[in-house]
């Protein structure tokens, strides 16, 4: 309940009520002030860990990495269009895309210390360690049992903080992209779970189809356009888990991954070409017995990228020319000619004996 008084008895009493509120403050404010984190976010101070850097909302960066160093970025938000959103809808994406090599994405939100990936990942020789349930300091991370290795990373969380502070921490000499975008809906999710699907028209063309990318919330952007991208692969292009598409080092299943490990896109589908949510692209120049990858980047309208899952596919064009093989053909000839003479024979033996 909220009671006023009068003006005269707030003219009166506002200094002594100034005094007091400053004296209670004050406490708080010497506490802060004096607050001093480098004893306990010690990690922070190691020489392989970077000086933190800020990334803005919608905002795509692109960095190399060292082996076992660690990158610390901060990223808040204040919009308040985006925090009086539904609940369904209030969520931030932190998007983590490696372009070659191993990184990992720890998350923390509301208040420092950054997460210290070295409290539960050692890659020492001899003496390897990663525990997830041990790292200090950290609310999401990425999967670093190995498992997803190459892999990116995608989360959405809740927007229940103003301030997130990530570190990324890469188990080789890597190169990633990093997106935080609190308006999810200006982000594209790949249709059908990001599956395509390829047939071959002629010798030399395929065909590939995918479904149009959504929106989660719709209505605040549409697709643009979509990315197609080819490219043979060597005899030795074997996948190392089925997990990755295709290896750490030959990453194809993240935007930057396919512009790095391709000269170019193959073409470009503008979304207005779409019909019915199926999309389709035509590949010629393919060569005949060879293994390929596809693969599709949707762009929304705002320039916000996301590939879909990608496909291997061996070309196959055989054209029959005949019926049969040649053996089937020879059996099938010397049959025919055994019979046809066998006839010949009966015939001029029934004119000889009924004349």
């Amino acid at each position: 309940r909220v009671r006023f008084v009068g003006k005269d008895s707030m003219l009166k009493f506002f200094p002594a009520m100034a005094s007091m509120a400053f004296l209670m403050v004050l406490p708080l404010l010497l506490v802060v002030s004096a607050q001093d984190l480098s004893s306990v976010c010690t990690h922070e101070e190691y020489d392989n860990v970077a000086p933190a850097l800020e990334v803005t909302d919608g905002e795509t960066v692109f960095v190399n990495i060292k082996r076992n160093q660690t990158h610390r970025w901060f990223y808040r938000s204040y919009n308040v269009t985006t925090m009086n959103q539904p609940d369904e809808f209030r969520k931030v994406i932190i998007n983590l895309e490696p372009c070659k090599g191993v990184v990992y994405l720890f998350v923390r939100k509301t208040r420092r210390c950054y997460p210290n990936p070295y409290s539960c990942i050692d890659i020492t020789e001899g003496s390897e360690f990663k525990e997830a349930s041990a790292c200090t300091w950290t609310h999401f991370l990425s999967e670093i049992d190995g498992s997803r290795d190459g892999t990116p990373t995608f989360f959405e969380v809740p927007l229940s903080s103003t301030k997130y502070f990530l570190s990324v921490y890469a188990t080789e000499d890597s190169a990633y992209t990093l997106t935080v975008l609190a308006d999810i809906g200006a982000f594209p999710r790949p249709g059908g779970n990001g599956r395509i699907t390829a047939r071959q028209l002629t010798e030399l063309e395929v065909q590939i189809s995918w479904d149009e990318a959504d929106f989660i919330p719709k209505g605040i952007t549409n697709v643009k356009q979509y990315w197609i991208y080819s490219s043979m692969l060597l005899e030795n292009d074997d996948r190392t888990n089925m997990a990755v598409f295709l290896r750490s080092d030959k990453i194809m299943n993240t935007v930057c991954g396919l512009q790095n490990n391709t000269d170019r896109e193959f073409k470009i589908v503008p979304a207005a070409e779409c019909s019915n949510g199926k999309c389709n692209a035509t590949i010629d120049g393919v060569i005949t017995d060879k293994r390929y990858i596809f693969n599709v980047v949707a762009e929304s309208e705002r320039g916000h990228k996301m590939a879909y899952a990608g496909l291997i596919m061996r070309t196959d064009w055989e054209v029959i020319r005949q019926a049969a093989s040649d053996k089937t053909l020879q059996v099938v000839g010397a049959v025919s000619g055994s019979v046809l003479g066998m006839v010949v024979i009966i015939y001029f033996l029934m004119l000889k004996l009924y004349g």
